[in-house]
């Protein structure tokens, strides 16, 4: 039987050698001391964490790297293993999917996107597992020990979601791909995955509260307090159906802020003016020469603007985050986007927002994010228990 992983928690760890494994994979090649220096355990801690993640494959010693005049294995520089274990990361969209490998080091290694295949939970975890060993057969020489799911859906309970927009309900979505691919799989919603996406490969160290808020084809916000994920009991701030206001471009037919803002909703409203298109880049590359298809996307990034200055004024974060290719693909409309946010009057000022740095990556980084979440917990034990699950 394959063995099941538990909810991922998101958040940054205390475990020794978690913390040491965040330092090597951020300052590496770093030595033992440096480690000390920049994590405040002693030399003999970081000494004992470094020799359990060598034996267990996380990292490797560089002796040629050594400075001049160096001896001992104390200033013998670490990496992370650049030939070590690998994850599974799904992402599964709407309308898009990706599967994506991934190592310790956070870096993607292979990646591969389709239309999303179908509504079945049983033909998609088909369809996409293939994939994923057809990605994990240029990586022969590695070992698969975990992998992950973002979506835009509710946990029912660990490993199971509800998936409106899919029509799902209390599907298994872990154990469809742990029993095809033959690891443990994690799954976790996806705006809540790319917050740890960016506790993960953002920033060392996290302090204060962080929003992030994402727009593409589903609209939702997390927060990220102290290096941990916000999980709500109910699910994922919702922010599909709140109330629009009045539009002059954008098709309002009187639902929710998705089916305005979202890209179909974009793709709907230049239809209506006119402009025969059958996505947002093509509209984008419409709007350097077409003044309403420009308009049509002012007033978006006005909308999301507002959107962000509202829910800044309700939760007061230190920083925003801006996710999604709402954000991150239309950088001529960052200025509407700024400006709208600063509408809402906060007292003391408004808080810093920038653009995530995954830019269009975003999806595959946090679907890494829940693959990686175990491993980045506290890695020893969870790569031992996977030597042990296999041998």
């Amino acid at each position: 039987m394959t063995p099941r992983s538990p909810a991922p928690d998101l958040r940054l760890s205390d475990v020794t050698s978690a913390r040491v494994m965040r330092t090597i994979r951020f300052r590496g090649p770093v030595t033992r001391p440096e480690v000390a220096a920049s994590t405040g355990l002693s030399v003999a801690t970081v000494g004992r964490a470094t020799a359990a993640l060598l034996s267990s494959g996380v990292i490797r010693e560089r002796p040629e790297l050594m400075h001049d005049g160096s001896v001992g294995r104390p200033s013998i520089p670490v990496e992370i293993d650049p030939t070590g274990p690998v994850v599974v990361a799904v992402h599964i969209g709407l309308s898009r999917c990706v599967v994506a490998i991934s190592d310790l080091a956070c870096r993607i290694l292979s990646e591969f996107a389709v239309p999303t295949p179908g509504r079945d939970p049983e033909v998609l975890a088909d369809e996409l597992s293939a994939i994923a060993f057809r990605l994990l057969d240029g990586h022969r020489d590695r070992r698969l020990v975990w992998g992950g799911v973002a979506t835009a859906a509710r946990i029912t309970s660990p490993g199971r979601i509800d998936h409106d927009l899919l029509g799902w309900r209390d599907v298994p979505v872990a154990d469809l791909f742990a029993d095809r691919i033959g690891v443990p799989f994690s799954v976790a919603p996806h705006v809540e995955a790319m917050a740890a996406a960016e506790l993960l490969v953002g920033h060392e160290s996290h302090r204060g509260t962080t929003l992030v808020v994402y727009a593409r084809e589903h609209l939702g916000s997390a927060l990220v307090i102290d290096g941990a994920v916000h999980l709500p009991r109910a699910g994922s701030a919702e922010l599909a159906h709140l109330p629009v206001g009045p539009t002059t471009y954008l098709d309002d037919r009187g639902g929710g802020l998705l089916d305005v803002v979202g890209d179909s909703g974009l793709v709907r409203a230049a239809a209506t003016r006119g402009i025969t298109v059958g996505s947002v880049p093509e509209l984008a590359a419409r709007a350097h020469s077409d003044p309403i298809a420009d308009a049509i996307l002012v007033e978006r990034a006005t909308i999301l603007g507002r959107l962000v200055g509202l829910i800044s004024a309700i939760t007061r974060p230190d920083s925003v985050v801006l996710c999604g290719q709402a954000f991150t693909d239309h950088p001529r409309y960052l200025g509407p986007i700024l400006r709208a946010s600063r509408e809402t009057p906060l007292a003391g000022g408004g808080p810093e927002l920038r653009v995530s740095t995954a830019g269009g990556r975003i999806q595959q980084l946090a679907a890494m994010a829940v693959a990686l979440d175990t491993i980045s917990a506290d890695p020893t034990t969870a790569l031992l228990s996977r030597l042990q699950s296999v041998s």
